[in-house]
């Protein structure tokens, strides 16, 4: 009988322990989130030494990004390990980025494909999306690009939205799936729904260039835009075009001065193309206001039309 007391004690026990932990790390992610590292640290380093998985992994959290401690990608990499070892499974993705940018270990596209594989097989989005894009690519796995539209596809349905942006170009291209560009659209669209700059600037390409959609510039007008403001080059390089030539809008030097300014840190060849023949459209006073509004700019800002 008493040894049968005793298992049931330490059962219990156990049990407690491991509730304790799980409502530590509920209270760490709490406190890391808004942005208490120390409380956060304190919550998941007992977590973690207990074995919990979620804290390993909130452990390496933290010491990859230096947050409440100094950064530190091998500290970080072994937390993620012990977590991943244990199933967790956005830990597994995150040690298989760790190998596929050779971040605290040396580069290895095939280890970082297995550990993206196991993420991928509990549901992850994220690693389905990475692992597609191996396949997509022949990256530490066989060619294979109908594997990869599949794994988009899954990742899709789970409403990962850069997966989603991926299936449309395989449709775009006809790679791995049926070439088809309104279906490509569809897709682009329900990629820009979630906001993403990428998904606006190619939902705004597809209306200026007319694939897939009927060609409707002031749509396009709209998507670039919303890009723009999310710091995407490209479409502030395109807007700047549409309005230094009156696209689809009214033509506004300004505008174009603004945006093309903001397109020549990232893209200069292209955008210095356009700037010289629009700043000579404008008064040496509306330059220096136009050149202090995109010093000022920062991705999630009204830009220009805001002022």
């Amino acid at each position: 009988m008493l040894p049968r007391i005793l298992a049931l004690v330490l059962t219990i026990g156990l049990a407690l322990s491991a509730v304790t932990a799980a409502a530590g790390v509920e209270e760490g992610v709490k406190a890391f989130r808004a942005d208490g590292f120390e409380t956060a640290l304190n919550e998941f380093g007992p977590a973690a030494a207990a074995g919990e998985a979620a804290g390993q992994y909130w452990m390496g959290r933290l010491y990859d990004a230096g947050a409440g401690v100094d950064e530190d990608p091998e500290t970080a990499l072994e937390w993620f390990l012990k977590a991943a070892e244990q199933g967790h499974a956005e830990a597994q993705r995150v040690v298989g980025i760790y190998y596929e940018e050779g971040k605290a270990v040396d580069r290895d596209a095939l280890i970082a494909s297995q550990w993206y594989e196991k993420a991928a097989e509990q549901g992850n989005a994220k690693a389905m999306r990475n692992l597609g894009s191996f396949y997509e690519t022949g990256t530490g796995v066989r060619l294979d690009p109908e594997k990869a539209a599949d794994l988009y596809r899954q990742a899709s349905t789970l409403g990962n939205a850069r997966a989603t942006r991926n299936l449309a170009y395989m449709y775009y291209f006809g790679r791995g799936v049926p070439y088809d560009q309104k279906h490509a659209a569809e897709l682009f669209k329900k990629a820009a729904e979630s906001g993403g700059g990428r998904a606006q600037y190619d939902l705004g390409r597809l209306y200026y260039r007319g694939h897939g959609v009927e060609r409707d510039l002031s749509k396009a007008h709209k998507h670039f835009r919303k890009a723009a403001r999310a710091g995407h080059a490209k479409a502030q390089l395109l807007l700047g075009r549409m309005y230094a030539l009156g696209e689809g809008i009214e033509k506004s030097p300004r505008n174009a001065f603004y945006w093309l300014t903001l397109a020549s840190i990232q893209e200069p060849a292209p955008a210095r193309k356009f700037l010289p023949d629009v700043k000579r459209e404008l008064e040496s006073d509306q330059v220096e206001e136009v050149a202090a509004l995109a010093r000022e700019f920062r991705p999630g800002s009204a830009g220009i039309e805001g002022q």
